[in-house]
């Protein structure tokens, strides 16, 4: 694919925005899915955003690897 790319054969479009809106992101509201009670929670890295879905966030991000204390719990709006 890359060597399409170079010889004009194929064009790129832009990539989606998926950075969270405290870094200039927008969530558009119909990819947001509603929380039901019950459900598992998610969590996500400060530091690069990386999003697990599990009752407690991991001992390292498998991105970044920062501890687990740089963790927030992630709640949909």
């Amino acid at each position: 694919m890359s060597r399409r790319v170079l010889d004009g054969e194929l064009e790129v479009g832009s990539i989606p925005e998926r950075r969270p809106e405290e870094m200039g992101g927008e969530v558009p509201e119909k990819e947001v899915p509603a929380k039901a009670s019950g459900e598992i929670k998610v969590w996500r890295c400060k530091v690069c955003g990386y999003l697990c879905a599990r009752e407690s966030p991991p001992e390292t991000c498998p991105i970044c690897n920062v501890g687990r204390e740089r963790f927030e719990e992630f709640t949909f709006r």
